[in-house]
C-alpha cells in the first residue's frame, strides 16, 4: 500500500477512536453507572439526574460536553450552558467562548462550589468590562464568590452549615428578573454552600440572601466554628440574576444566573423545599421562555475519573479540538480531508478579503470585544496583549489626567500602592509588553499571555477601578 492508503486508513481509525471507546464501554461492562458529583447521568443521591428529567419534562432537550466548552459556539447564542460545581481550572478558550456566547444573546448557569473558578472569572470579568456600555463597575467586577461556607444561625435545617432561604425571613428580593425565578418559591435548601462577593454585580442584582445572622467560615474543619474579623458576614447572596441587555448598546444580551451551591439540584436535595420549582425557573428564565433552546451541561469540568470512558471520550476530543485551533495544526484537518475525499471535493474559489470591521461588526457590538473574540479564533495572543495595553494607556490617561503616558509617572504611582515591587522587575515587564505591542504577529504562549494579563489587570484594579 502506498502513504495515500495508510493516511486513509489512520484517519479512519483516529475518527471512529472516540466511539469505540465508549461502545466498548458499554459492551464490557467498564462503567456501569455515573459516580461523580454534579453529573446529570448520575442517579445516585450526588447526580443530577433528576434536574435532568425535569428539565426534559419541560418540554427542552438535554445535552452534555464531554470534550471542549467550544461546541457551544454552534447554537450562536440560542441555548443555554450550565456549569456546575467546577474542578477545573477554565482554560482561555474557554472563558473566551463562555464570553462570546452571552454577546450572542444565551443563557449561562454558573453553579461554583468553594469559589473553585475564581481566578478564571477574572478574565471573564475584564472582558465584561471592556465591552460594557451601562455605566461603572464595582471594583470587585461582574462575579467573584466569597469562599468558605456559609453558617446560618436564624434559618437551617439539621444545622447551620445546611441554611435554607425562606420567603418568611424576608430571603428573596426582586432583582432585575422581576421576581421570574423565585416566583412560587418559599424555601430554598442549601448544602455546604459559599456566597456570591456582595460588592460584585451578581452580588448586588442578588434575588436570594441568608439572614443577618449568618457568616462565610473559611476553617470548614473547625468543630466550633466562630465568625472572625476577616470571615464575611451579615446577610449575603447565595443566588444572582443578571440580564445583561440593560448595559445597553455594545453590552452583552444574554442572561446570566450565577449560584453559590450547586447542591441545591443534586437528587437527595432537589424534592426539599421548593428547589424543584425554582430549578425550572432558572431554565425557564435563562431560556426566555423558549423550549426550543436545548440545555448543555459541560461535564467535561466535573471530576471525571481517569480510568473512566468518558474520561478518554472527552480528552481525546478535547486535545483534536484544541488542535484544530493551533494555526500550526489547523491546516493539517482540510488536507486530510481533501486526501480522503479528493475526487468528490468541489472547485475551490479564493475567499474575498474584508477587514475585521466590516466582517464581525454585528448586532452593535463593540470593536473591542469583537476583535478579542478573532484573535482568539486565529490564535494571535501578540494582538489581545496589544490591545489590553493600549486599553491600560487610555484608561489611565483618563483617569489620571495625563497628557500623554509615561512608563516612569506609572511606576511612581504603582510604588506607593504596593512598595514592595521590585523596579528592575516592572521596567522589564513593560519592556516585555512593549516589545510584543510593536510586533503583533510574535508568537507568544498562552501562559505568557495570561502572566502580562494579570499584571495589567493588578495595575487597572489599583489605579483605574479603585475610588481612593
Amino acid at each position: 500500500m502506498g502513504w495515500k492508503e495508510w493516511a486513509q486508513i489512520l484517519l479512519f481509525f483516529a475518527s471512529w477512536f472516540p466511539v469505540a471507546i465508549l461502545a466498548g464501554g458499554t459492551v464490557f461492562g467498564v462503567s456501569e453507572t455515573y459516580t461523580q458529583d454534579f453529573s446529570i447521568y448520575n442517579e445516585q443521591w450526588n447526580g443530577m439526574s433528576d434536574f435532568r428529567l425535569e428539565i426534559e419534562n419541560t418540554g427542552y432537550t438535554t445535552l452534555a460536553i464531554q470534550s471542549s466548552m467550544s461546541v457551544i459556539s454552534r447554537y450562536e447564542g440560542a441555548a443555554i450552558l450550565v456549569v456546575m460545581g467546577p474542578v477545573s481550572y477554565f482554560t482561555l478558550d474557554a472563558v473566551l467562548t463562555l464570553f462570546d456566547h452571552l454577546m450572542a444573546g444565551g443563557g449561562v448557569l454558573i453553579a461554583d462550589d468553594f469559589g473553585t473558578a475564581n481566578t478564571s472569572f477574572q478574565v471573564l470579568n475584564s472582558l465584561i468590562t471592556g465591552s460594557w456600555s451601562g455605566g461603572p463597575i464595582p471594583t470587585q467586577g461582574f462575579l467573584s464568590f466569597t469562599g468558605g461556607v456559609i453558617l446560618d444561625l436564624d434559618s437551617y435545617a439539621k444545622s447551620p452549615k445546611l441554611p435554607v432561604i425562606k420567603r418568611a425571613n424576608g430571603g428573596f428580593r426582586t432583582g432585575l428578573d422581576g421576581g421570574a425565578l423565585t416566583a412560587g418559591v418559599n424555601e430554598l435548601y442549601l448544602n455546604w454552600a459559599t456566597a456570591i462577593n456582595p460588592l460584585c454585580v451578581l452580588g448586588q442584582a442578588g434575588v436570594a440572601w441568608t439572614t443577618t445572622r449568618s457568616w462565610c467560615e473559611t476553617n470548614i474543619t473547625d468543630p466550633n466554628p466562630y465568625p472572625n474579623g476577616d470571615e464575611w458576614n451579615g446577610s449575603m447572596p447565595v443566588v444572582g440574576a443578571l440580564d445583561l441587555s440593560f448595559g445597553g448598546q455594545g453590552s452583552p444580551t444574554g442572561r446570566l444566573v450565577a449560584m453559590s451551591d450547586p447542591s441545591v439540584f443534586i437528587n437527595t436535595m432537589f424534592s426539599l423545599g421548593q428547589n424543584r420549582q425554582f430549578g425550572t425557573n432558572v431554565i425557564n428564565w435563562l431560556a426566555q421562555y423558549n423550549a426550543s433552546w436545548p440545555v448543555v451541561f459541560c461535564e467535561n469540568l466535573l471530576a471525571v475519573p481517569w480510568q473512566s470512558p468518558e474520561f478518554f471520550y472527552g480528552f481525546y476530543l478535547g486535545r483534536a479540538l484544541w488542535l484544530s485551533t493551533m494555526p500550526f495544526f489547523a491546516p493539517l484537518y482540510p488536507l486530510l480531508t481533501v486526501i480522503g475525499l479528493k475526487k468528490y471535493l468541489p472547485d475551490m474559489k479564493k475567499p474575498e478579503v474584508r477587514s475585521v470591521s466590516d466582517v464581525f461588526l454585528r448586532r452593535g457590538q463593540t470593536y473591542f470585544s469583537e476583535r478579542m473574540t478573532y484573535y482568539r479564533t486565529e490564535g494571535n495572543y501578540a494582538r489581545v496583549v496589544k490591545m489590553l495595553y493600549r486599553k491600560l494607556k487610555r484608561d489611565l490617561k483618563r483617569k489620571h489626567m495625563w497628557s500623554e503616558y509615561d512608563a516612569r509617572k506609572l511606576w511612581e504611582l504603582m510604588r506607593y500602592k504596593d512598595p514592595s515591587l521590585d523596579e528592575t522587575k516592572f521596567f522589564k515587564t513593560i519592556e516585555r509588553i512593549e516589545e510584543i505591542s510593536s510586533r503583533p504577529k510574535m508568537k507568544i504562549r498562552e501562559s505568557e499571555l495570561m502572566t502580562l494579563f494579570f499584571w495589567m489587570h493588578n495595575i487597572s484594579s489599583l489605579l483605574v477601578e479603585s475610588r481612593r
